[in-house]
C-alpha cells in the first residue's frame, strides 16, 4: 500500500469523537508503556487479540525506510482508545469485530491472519478495504449526512491505525517534516529602499 495515498486518503479518519485531552494522554501512555505489557493488564483486548491487532495493524504500515505500526505502539494505542474512550456496546463491536475479521480470513485461506504469510495478509486486506465503503461527509467526527450508511469494522480500524500512527511524534518530527512556512518569520523589520509609509 502506497503510504502517500494512504494519507491522502484518511482525511476523514477522526471518525470518533474525543477530544484533543484524551488522546493526547493516550499517546504519552503508550509511549511510556512497555511493549511487553500491553494486553497483558490494564488494556481492554486481551494478548491473542492484540497478537491479531499487532499483524493487521502492521500488514496496513508495515516497517520499511520508516518505523512500522508496531514500532509507534499503534496497538497500545488503539486498546487504550477503545477502552477508555468507548461505551461498553462499542468495545464489544471492536471485539467483535475482530473475530469476525479472523474468521473471514481462516475461511478464506484455510488459516488464522497471524498465521497467513505477509503477502497473503495483504492480498486478503487489499480485499476487505475495497468493500469496507468510507466515511461520509462530517465535520470534526460530526457526520453531515442525516441517516449514513453502517461503515464497516475495517474501515474503523484502518482508520485508527492511521490516526495513531501519523500523530505520533516520531513520525510527525522525523518522518513527515512538514514545514507548512518555510523560512523564518520577522514580522518587524525595517524597510530599506523602500517607502515607509505602511510603517508604524
Amino acid at each position: 500500500m502506497n503510504r502517500r495515498d494512504a494519507i491522502k486518503s484518511s482525511a476523514l479518519f477522526l471518525g470518533y469523537a474525543a477530544t484533543a485531552g484524551a488522546f493526547a494522554q493516550i499517546f504519552t501512555a503508550c509511549q511510556n508503556e512497555p511493549k511487553a505489557a500491553v494486553g497483558a493488564a490494564g488494556g481492554f483486548f486481551n494478548a491473542e487479540q492484540m497478537e491479531l491487532l499487532g499483524e493487521i495493524t502492521e500488514t496496513i504500515l508495515p516497517k520499511t525506510t520508516t518505523p512500522g505500526a508496531k514500532d509507534m505502539n499503534v496497538p497500545a494505542f488503539i486498546d487504550k482508545s477503545v477502552k477508555t474512550l468507548m461505551k461498553p456496546e462499542e468495545q464489544q463491536e471492536w471485539a467483535a469485530g475482530l473475530k469476525k475479521l479472523d474468521d473471514d480470513c481462516k475461511a478464506k485461506t484455510g488459516k488464522s491472519f497471524v498465521q497467513c504469510s505477509p503477502e497473503a495478509r495483504s492480498d486478503y486486506l487489499l480485499e476487505i478495504d475495497k468493500t469496507a465503503g468510507a466515511y461520509p461527509p462530517s465535520v470534526w467526527g460530526i457526520s453531515l449526512v442525516a441517516n449514513p450508511e453502517p461503515v464497516a469494522f475495517f474501515r474503523h480500524l484502518k482508520s485508527m491505525t492511521l490516526f495513531g500512527y501519523f500523530t505520533s511524534q516520531k513520525i510527525y518530527m522525523e518522518v513527515l517534516r512538514y514545514d507548512p512556512v518555510p523560512g523564518a518569520y520577522l514580522g518587524c523589520i525595517p524597510l530599506e529602499g523602500q517607502n515607509s509609509w505602511a510603517e508604524g
